[in-house]
């Protein structure tokens, strides 16, 4: 397959994560789906999905929240396991690639995102006209022209990424110091825990830290697998909630009784 087709079936596929994320929210646009289309594409679907997991656990705590616009992660993913799995080498070597170059891209495509949402409030300001004039067939072509940008807003930064960078990301590898690359692998194990850190600073909210610990002696001590950890945690969180539900509605009856007996 020649670098332009390689090239442009990424883009291509790039360009569909966004359209998912602003869309039908499949998960597409998460690192560990997006790098199975650049396995299929690139004929190294485990190398792609080790990158993936690595950079899921890595961005694990990037969320929109509110206004803030996180790093792109579609971008970051895809041209970061490509770049990865093109220059060869070894796993490490490709996971340490795929970080160095992601990182950087993620941030970049960052801020053509936020041009793109810029330039799109004044579509959503000409819809408005457009309705109230019942022109329904321009709020329709303002509606798929703002997808088209996302589209885009993806696809043409991993196109030229992928089209220039295969070659150059070679005679970047061959120039590094093994001791940095071996700085990079190292950081690739590091991050994902990192990651996962941040994750827990947002879930372990008042009484979830029992969960953590449970999961954690499940797994620690008693050498149980994903599947079992997984069951009982649904139990475990089934019985609380049911607890947790109850707890009001007996508040609230004996509240009533206290009433009563005022009465």
């Amino acid at each position: 397959m020649g670098n332009f087709v390689t090239a442009l079936l990424l883009a291509l596929w790039a360009g569909l994560c966004a359209l998912d994320q602003f869309g039908p929210h499949l998960g597409f646009r998460k690192p560990l789906l997006a790098s199975i289309g650049v396995g299929l594409i690139l004929g190294d679907m485990q190398t792609a999905i080790i990158i993936g997991a690595t950079m899921e656990l890595m961005w694990l705590g990037v969320n929109n929240i509110g206004a803030y616009v996180p790093p792109d992660v579609i971008s970051g993913t895809i041209v970061g396991a490509s770049l990865g799995i093109l220059g060869g080498g070894d796993t490490g070597t490709a996971v340490s690639t795929a970080i160095a170059v992601g990182v950087p891209t993620a941030l970049l495509v960052q801020q053509v995102n936020m041009l793109i949402m810029t330039t799109n409030i004044s579509l959503v300001h000409a819809a408005d006209k457009a309705a109230e004039e019942c022109n329904y067939k321009k709020i329709a072509l303002l509606h798929y022209t703002g997808g088209f940008m996302f589209f885009l807003s993806r696809a043409v930064p991993v196109f030229i990424a992928i089209f220039a960078g295969s070659a150059v990301i070679e005679s970047i590898l061959a120039a590094i110091p093994a001791q940095i690359l071996g700085g990079f692998t190292v950081a690739s194990k590091v991050i994902p825990a990192v990651g996962l850190a941040l994750l827990l600073t947002m879930m372990l909210k008042k009484h979830m830290w029992m969960f953590l610990i449970l999961g954690f002696v499940l797994g620690a001590y008693l050498q149980l697998g994903t599947l079992a950890i997984a069951l009982i945690g649904m139990v475990a969180a089934g019985i609380y909630d049911l607890i947790m539900e109850r707890k009001p509605e007996a508040e609230a009856g004996q509240t009533a009784e206290e009433e009563e007996c005022d009465l």
